[in-house]
C-alpha cells in the first residue's frame, strides 16, 4: 500500500517499475492506471484499487497494489530489498585495508592470508561490490585497471540485478575455482555477448607458476571469467577457492578483474558446497531452466548468488 497527500502534486510510485500519474489539485482526482510491469521482463501484472482517508486535515489516499507474477519475478523479488540493504561489513572503500586498496607483490602474507605473485595495476578506479550468497555475504573489490572491459561487463550485470535472478555456483571444485553466471531467468542471458579479451599482467607459461617465496600465480579469491578461447568472455564468471599456480598462465578470459575482500568473505567462499563438483546441474540444464524448482529438487546442496550491489567506488 502506498500512501499519497491528494494536496500535493507528485508522482507515487510503488516500485520503480510501477508508473502513477500525478496528482490533480485543481480537481482533487487520482487516476491509478492498470499497468503490466516489466519486472524481470516476465509479464507478471499489477492491478490498483482507491479509498481514502483524512489525516491531519489533509486528504490521503490509500492505493493498494496486488500482483501476478511468474516464478522467475516472485524470484526477483525475494532479493529485491538488496537494492538499499546488504549484509557485508564493508560500507565503503574507507574500510579496505592498504593491501586490499592496492594490492602488492610480497614474500609475507597480507591480512587475508594471501600473495599476490607480481604487484597487480596501480591506481585508478575501484568498486566495492557486496554480493549475497546462500552462504552468506561476499565483498569484492572491483579493480578497474586489472581489467577494465572485463571489470566493465561485470559492473553491468551488478547494475541490471542480474544476479538477483538467483545465480546457480553450478560447478564448484574444491581448493580450486567456482564457476557460475548463468542467469536464473533464461531470458537474461542473452544480452551478454562475448567481449574482447583485456591485457594480460600475469606472467605467463610454466615457468612463472611460482616464485622463491612459493607464492602461486592466482591467488585465492580472485575474480575471473570462465571462457573457451580468445575472445570469450561472456557472463559466465569464476573465483579461485585456493592459490593455484596453473590458472591465468596464458588463458586471457581467466584475467582478474577484482578479488574477494574481508574475512567474512573469506569464511562465505570457504563454505560454499563443493559436494557435486563437476557432476553439477549442466550448462545446457541452467541455460535452459534457469534456476528451477526442478534443479533445486536435484541438486539440494548446490549454493547460488543471489543478488549483487555497488556499495561505493573511486579512485584510488
Amino acid at each position: 500500500m502506498t500512501f499519497c497527500n491528494r494536496q500535493q502534486t507528485t508522482t507515487c510510485f510503488s516500485q520503480k517499475t510501477l508508473q502513477w500519474s500525478k496528482y490533480n489539485p485543481a480537481n482533487r482526482e487520482v487516476e491509478c492506471e492498470k499497468i503490466t510491469s516489466n519486472y524481470g521482463n516476465d509479464g507478471g501484472t499489477t492491478t490498483s484499487s482507491l479509498s481514502s482517508s483524512t489525516s491531519n486535515g489533509s486528504e490521503v489516499v490509500h492505493i493498494t497494489t496486488s500482483t501476478n507474477t511468474s516464478e522467475a519475478s516472485q524470484k526477483k523479488q525475494e532479493t529485491a530489498s538488496s537494492k538499499t540493504i546488504h549484509r557485508c561489513s564493508y560500507k565503503s572503500l574507507a574500510d579496505l585495508k592498504p593491501f586490499e586498496r592496492a594490492p602488492v607483490a610480497s614474500k609475507v602474507a597480507d591480512g587475508n592470508g594471501r600473495r599476490h605473485l607480481v604487484d597487480p595495476p596501480k591506481g585508478g578506479k575501484v568498486s566495492l561490490v557486496c554480493c549475497d550468497t546462500t552462504k552468506g555475504p561476499m565483498s569484492i573489490a572491483v579493480h578497474h585497471n586489472w581489467a577494465p572491459l572485463g571489470a566493465k561487463r561485470f559492473l553491468e550485470m551488478v547494475n541490471d540485478e542480474y544476479f538477483s535472478s538467483k545465480v546457480a555456483m553450478m560447478r564448484c571444485l574444491k581448493n580450486f575455482l567456482c564457476q557460475f553466471g548463468i542467469a536464473g531467468e533464461p531470458s537474461l542471458n542473452r544480452k551478454y555477448k562475448s567481449i574482447q579479451d583485456d591485457p594480460n599482467w600475469l606472467p605467463k607459461g610454466p615457468t612463472h607458476m611460482t616464485n622463491e617465496y612459493g607464492t602461486k600465480r592466482y591467488a585465492k579469491g580472485y575474480f575471473a571469467y570462465a571462457g573457451g578461447g580468445k575472445n570469450s568472455r561472456g557472463n559466465q564468471l569464476i573465483v579461485a577457492l585456493n592459490d593455484n599456480k596453473r590458472l591465468g598462465g596464458g588463458s586471457p578470459w581467466e584475467l582478474p578483474f577484482g578479488e574477494v575482500v574481508g574475512p567474512e568473505s573469506y569464511a562465505t567462499l570457504g563454505s560454499i558446497s563443493t559436494e557435486y563438483g563437476d557432476k553439477g546441474p549442466s550448462q545446457r540444464m541452467l541455460s535452459k531452466e534457469g534456476s528451477s524448482q526442478n534443479i533445486a529438487q536435484k541438486f539440494p546442496h548446490l549454493d547460488y548468488m543471489t543478488s549483487c550491489i555497488v556499495v561505493d567506488e573511486g579512485d584510488i
